[in-house]
């Protein structure tokens, strides 16, 4: 099965985004243009690709000072494995890819490696540890048959991304990335594009300045575009057994819950007092270089 979540041991999660006429458009045509797209993009929307899900462009998104989030700049995504020739032309050619930063740990970026793309820069940072378990639909069953409440689990999950070096390391350097890239779009992913992504972009849309309820909205959106391939592990598991604490516990871990991303904000708030501490004190994300985000991907 694909898109297994890892639920024993110390790690997180290892789950299982025309101008038209002649000639050269005057600057006041082109900024009318930029405008009219400003006003029509859908934020949050779905890439639709034919070998990967969960794959959102951010743009579109409103921040609290009236700015928006620029189209086909920044781009949360599942697993890129199984990409198409179609899917990897309209990543490059729509969306002007330039840079790809992987979550996964070295396990699972061995078994399902992600395409090379032509002038498209790619990053392996790693969010978590890795414990190399095995993700195999026995274990996993095994797995959740002994876990009290899978869903406290996915909570700690997510409080462990402000408290574990090698996830603060990871995001610190996502960052510099983001902050590095002179054009072109940056993709970000995990493995199904919901916890390790979802809180990467989390920190993303608040150092930009979009209000918190957003940024959660935009976090739950994985269950409406992950449905169909969580509808199939969930299945999957209840052919194997008619344990209904396993089934649920399946439920939980494929799914996002509010409860998982607040949990993470609430850690922020005691350890650090507000994001905005977090981001300066543990990513380095400075006032003159969250300046310099905003610039670079708001208009």
């Amino acid at each position: 099965m694909k898109n297994w979540v890892k639920v024993t041991g110390a790690g997180v999660l290892s789950a299982t985004l025309l101008l038209g006429g002649c000639g050269a458009p005057s600057e006041e045509k082109a900024e009318a243009n930029v405008k009219t797209e400003k006003t029509t993009l859908k934020p949050g929307s779905q890439i639709k690709l034919e070998g990967a899900v969960n794959v959102r462009d951010l743009g579109g998104y409103k921040t609290t000072d009236g700015l928006t989030i620029k189209p086909h700049k920044l781009i949360r995504s599942a697993e890129l494995a199984n990409l198409s020739d179609s899917d990897k032309k309209k990543l490059v050619n729509t969306y002007d890819l330039s840079q790809i930063v992987d979550f996964r740990t070295n396990s699972e970026v061995t078994a399902k490696p992600d395409p090379k793309l032509t002038d498209v820069t790619y990053t392996h940072d790693s969010v978590m540890k890795d414990n190399g378990a095995s993700t195999s639909a026995q274990d996993l069953t095994a797995s959740l048959a002994k876990m009290d409440n899978p869903e406290t689990f996915l909570i700690n999950a997510n409080k462990s991304f402000i408290t574990d070096e090698t996830s603060i390391q990871a995001y610190k350097e996502f960052f510099d990335i983001l902050l590095a890239n002179q054009d072109g779009s940056v993709l970000w992913h995990c493995t199904a594009g919901k916890d390790r992504a979802g809180f990467g972009t989390a920190l993303v849309l608040s150092a930009l300045g979009v209000d918190k309820n957003t940024v959660i909205d935009d976090y739950m959106l994985s269950n409406k575009y992950r449905a169909a391939d969580n509808k199939k592990a969930i299945e999957a598991v209840a052919a194997k057994t008619d344990n209904k604490k396993v089934i649920a516990g399946m439920t939980a871990v494929m799914e996002v819950r509010e409860s998982y991303i607040n949990a993470a904000f609430d850690e922020i708030d005691a350890k650090y007092g507000s994001m905005d501490n977090f981001l300066k004190e543990k990513l380095g994300l400075t006032d003159d270089k969250k300046e310099q985000l905003k610039k670079a991907y708001l208009y």
